[in-house]
């Protein structure tokens, strides 16, 4: 049976009108690995950035102006290809009232608000992710280790780094700063990782408390004994248990970063806690540059 039929069967079990699949995976990076790539999968689509909405009667693909074209040579057949920002997703369901599924570890609420927002339509979160109930592949596991960068290549030792986010958080009266976003877990421990096909990008979640606590999430595999040791006072914790850690926390107030907290972690965080209205500091932190940073900078042009 053709792959899209098979999902819409399973729209009558999950009582669900449509469903929604985009590019990203759970970790929000550019680049998405081959086997985390469901958006290829249901459409043919191999651009960098996309996001389909299946209906019961009607398939679409959203992509912005950079991969129109390209949309329509490989997916037309079976979607209706749509550029974004000249129509959104809430466009199409304007007037309708129906049930759409998606996976929240895929979405944050933001990102969720910016397509969806203005339709009336319900969205239900499904935590099992329907394309992989019909996507049989075969998932290799990514070992390759993170390492740190050489002392001569930044600008500050990760202590320093943070000892301002702590500073941040009793500044702000925050208990927790959640970072979800890779890049800015390389900022802080001055490391880099080969998760993905173009970034030095280390997979991974890291909790901070105001009084230096640190947890680091991620695949445990991917740590050299080397590497633990030069970290301290960093607790290094199985990925797989981010969510149980999250949900034992009560009556605390945190910092999220909103455009790369998913959904399913938003609602567990809120359900026992406070989310206050800032920005994870990393974004502005690490774009000040220091000395030795603002010398690479050049070198590397040259």
């Amino acid at each position: 049976m053709e792959k899209i039929e098979k999902l819409k069967k399973i729209f009558i079990r999950e009582r669900i009108d449509g469903y929604i699949i985009p590019k990203n995976d759970e970790f929000f990076s550019e680049y998405t690995p081959d086997h985390n790539d469901r958006l290829n999968f249901i459409s043919n689509f191999s651009g960098s950035y996309g996001l389909a909405l299946i209906l019961k009667n009607k398939n679409y693909l959203f992509v912005d102006g950079r991969y129109t074209l390209q949309a329509n040579n490989q997916s037309k057949k079976k979607f209706k290809v749509i550029t974004i920002p000249d129509k959104m997703p809430s466009d199409i369901l304007r007037g309708e009232k129906l049930i759409i599924g998606f996976d929240p570890n895929l979405f944050t609420k933001k990102s969720l608000s910016i397509f969806f927002g203005k339709s009336k339509c319900k969205y239900k979160p499904i935590l099992k992710n329907l394309i992989d109930e019909i996507w049989k592949r075969k998932i290799k596991n990514n070992e390759n280790k993170f390492f740190i960068l050489p002392a001569g290549s930044v600008s500050q030792k990760y202590q320093s780094k943070i000892y301002k986010i702590t500073n941040y958080l009793k500044k702000t009266k925050s208990d927790f700063l959640f970072i979800t976003a890779s890049e800015n877990n390389a900022w802080l421990f001055n490391i880099r990782g080969r998760d993905t096909k173009y970034t030095p990008i280390p997979y991974s979640y890291v909790l901070i408390d105001k009084n230096k606590n640190i947890k680091f999430f991620c695949d445990l595999k991917k740590l050299s004994s080397t590497f633990r040791s030069h970290f301290k006072n960093v607790e290094f914790l199985d990925i797989k248990i981010c969510s149980k850690i999250l949900s034992r926390i009560k009556k605390n107030k945190f910092i999220i970063d909103k455009s790369s907290c998913s959904y399913f972690f938003e609602n567990i965080i809120s359900k026992n806690n406070k989310i206050l209205n800032f920005q994870d500091p990393i974004y502005f932190l690490k774009a000040i540059k220091g000395r030795q940073e603002v010398e690479n900078i050049k070198k590397a042009h040259i």
